[in-house]
């Protein structure tokens, strides 16, 4: 029993001095096992700081684009588009004939440099005599028609003044699906700067003039303004509006990548006009049900319907018909609408190049001179 007794004190000590060493490391700083006052104090601060009530506009700011709309507001203008007419009465209300200033067009803009340079939809101000633009800052100034791209319905416009704030362009390749999207604007021609807010419900439209599908509402008097993203930074023009209500309430909206924007400003402050190849056909990408018709011979995944033909263009010179199934493109499998108008648009000018497609299943191969579309 003396012996057991022994042996509970010596246990009993032994536990007390562990415990006592553990407690001394435990708040000795720096220790492999101390306790992080440091750590604590600031976990309770965020603790504290939390259960604290928010300011309302402190809320309201952590979901704000404000930033981004004022970064790219100053950036875009009110257009207005006008054509001589004649009135049956004088300014005085008497009998007579003059010319006046009638309005066909309102919509929108976006300054691309500072040297006067604006661009914005081209069928706002097509067939117009005279063009105007109001600046943000209150300025009223008329512009000339630098030029213009129909088939992207983009034009130039300068004012032979210093603009005040050129937008900053951001990157439209690499926007996706689901990415905020904010339309700024003059909708009706009478809202200057209004904006609208929605995401990017698709992009690259259309294999030669691709377009970014967006659900930020686009009314009359917005085409041409500015697609912005939450950085504040320009990714697409503006364009149009699909719609099946009468009313025209409830649409789709599309912008021109400003990839593309850029390509043609350049090549009309360069040429005058946009300098590109003429294939002449419209391409479609099908889905398995549609790519069923293929087989065998065609890859799930690859290859182009032609949709339709131009006249007179190097498609139909080189006998390409409706309804064929475009395989290989100048040596390239194609894969997609989007590599398609990449390989199209990095060929010069008037190269012959050679296509395959499938036509009742049958392999074809074809040579095709491209040249220079004709002008509009």
């Amino acid at each position: 029993m003396k012996l057991f007794g022994k042996f509970l004190f010596v246990f009993k000590s032994t536990m007390l001095g562990l415990m006592a060493g553990f407690l001394i490391l435990f708040f000795i700083p720096n220790s492999p096992i101390g306790f992080n006052w440091h750590e604590a104090q600031q976990a309770w601060s965020f603790y504290l700081e939390q259960k604290q009530p928010k300011n309302p506009s402190d809320i309201a700011g952590e979901f704000s684009y404000s930033a981004a709309v004022s970064k790219a507001g100053p950036s875009v203008v009110s257009v207005k588009a006008f054509r001589q007419g004649r009135a049956r009465k004088a300014s005085d209300g008497r009998k007579g004939d003059m010319l006046v200033d009638i309005s066909i067009g309102v919509g929108s803009g976006v300054i691309f440099n500072t040297d006067g340079y604006i661009v914005t939809n081209y069928h706002v101000v097509a067939g117009s005599f005279r063009v105007a633009v109001h600046f943000s800052d209150g300025r009223k100034e008329l512009a000339t028609l630098v030029g213009f791209d129909q088939p992207n319905d983009i034009a130039v416009l300068k004012v032979d003044i210093k603009t005040p704030r050129a937008a900053e362009l951001g990157n439209s390749s690499e926007v996706k699906t689901g990415d905020v999207a904010l339309a700024i604007g003059t909708p009706f021609g009478l809202f200057e700067n209004s904006v609208t807010l929605g995401i990017v419900s698709a992009v690259n439209h259309g294999p030669l003039y691709p377009r970014i599908q967006t659900d930020a509402s686009i009314n009359y008097g917005n085409s041409g303004g500015a697609l912005i993203n939450a950085r504040g930074q320009v990714i697409g023009i503006n364009s149009s509006k699909f719609s099946v209500e009468a009313n025209d309430e409830i649409g789709i909206s599309f912008a021109a990548p400003i990839e593309v924007v850029k390509e043609t400003f350049d090549d009309i402050i360069k040429h005058g006009r946009v300098v590109r190849n003429w294939l002449g056909l419209s391409l479609n990408q099908l889905n398995r049900a549609g790519h069923s018709h293929f087989d065998p011979g065609a890859e799930f995944g690859k290859g182009l319907l032609v949709t339709s033909i131009e006249e007179g263009s190097p498609s139909a010179e080189a006998g390409v018909l409706q309804e064929d199934f475009l395989l290989k493109f100048d040596g390239h499998v194609v894969e997609s609408m989007i590599q398609m108008r990449k390989l199209f648009i990095a060929l010069p000018i008037g190269k012959e190049i050679e296509i395959e497609l499938l036509r009742n299943k049958q392999l074809m191969k074809m040579k095709l001179q491209l040249r220079e579309k004709p002008s509009l």
